[in-house]
């Protein structure tokens, strides 16, 4: 019994479900570091921080159509390989963009016009 954890045998079912807890955390962590964002850097006020909140939302609303155009039209001789691949470079560069502000001074320039 030394391979015990809290009583609990780590079997591939354990590990899988420990593991999506730990996503679950990582992407709260996340959630609250774009909370932070919306409102110490960017200045929003809580109906602009819902409205884009929102919009954040709409990627997993329209969720299923991407599994019927990633099963429809294969890029590259991959059904969903290639998708994740270009929609992980996409997010990259999303945060880089968001990151972008700091680097070149937007929101002082943005503000200091109005």
């Amino acid at each position: 019994r030394d391979n015990l954890f809290f009583g609990i045998f780590p079997s591939a079912d354990i590990v899988a479900v420990v593991s999506i807890y730990f996503v679950e955390g990582a992407l709260g962590l996340a959630s609250l570091a774009e909370t932070f964002l919306l409102k110490d850097e960017l200045h929003l006020g809580p109906a602009e921080m819902s409205a884009i909140t929102g919009l954040f939302a709409i990627p997993w609303t329209v969720k299923p159509l991407y599994g019927f155009l990633t099963d429809g039209f294969p890029l590259f001789g991959y059904r969903r390989r290639s998708y994740l691949t270009l929609v992980g470079i996409l997010g990259t560069f999303s945060y880089l963009a968001l990151k972008a502000q700091d680097w070149f001074d937007i929101t002082s320039s943005s503000s200091s016009s109005s």
